[in-house]
């Protein structure tokens, strides 16, 4: 039996991936008001090592780029929202990267074949999840909604392969 296709009649959203995606590639190109990509990625690195050290999950540093990105004065417009928002996915995206690489340096192949199909599930849930606000809500409000959802998922899912990582020790 083949597999069912399930459509998305996802108001929107299929005109929010390409800009989102022109967006990420235009943040990652440009520097950052606080510095380029990698020292402000080093503001949530440090953020998380920190949290770590301390023995709390990190949670804490989701949200501290686009807050502060947020609260410039000069970034009051919409459009300086949702780069400020954008900022952060990128943030955390490479942050997420890095984790599963290092969890998966240090893992059996069968541990790395179950955390590669964890993950791949995992990417799955996440598009799927955060497509929901482009079907619940008007434009203006699935803007935000919708990449908010995306950080919040990318950067529990960093938290959690790091503290599978820390649990592990040193081997």
């Amino acid at each position: 039996m083949a597999p069912r296709r399930v459509m998305c009649q996802c108001r929107g959203f299929s005109l929010a991936v390409p800009f989102l995606a022109a967006l990420a590639f235009a943040l990652w190109q440009k520097p950052l008001a606080a510095g380029d990509l990698d020292a402000t990625n080093a503001i949530i690195a440090t953020c998380v090592d920190g949290e770590r050290a301390a023995g709390r999950s990190g949670r804490d540093c989701i949200g501290r780029v686009a807050g502060a990105c947020k609260a410039m004065p000069h970034n009051a417009h919409r459009e300086d929202q949702m780069e400020c928002d954008e900022r952060e996915f990128v943030l955390w995206s490479q942050l997420l990267q890095k984790e599963f690489a290092r969890l998966e340096k240090r893992l059996t192949p069968r541990q790395r074949e179950v955390l590669r199909n964890s993950q791949s599930l995992w990417i799955r849930y996440q598009s799927d999840d955060c497509r929901v606000p482009y079907v619940l809500f008007s434009q203006d409000q699935a803007d935000f909604a919708g990449p908010a959802c995306t950080i919040e998922l990318k950067a529990s899912r960093a938290l959690q392969l790091r503290a599978w990582r820390d649990a592990l020790g040193d081997l």
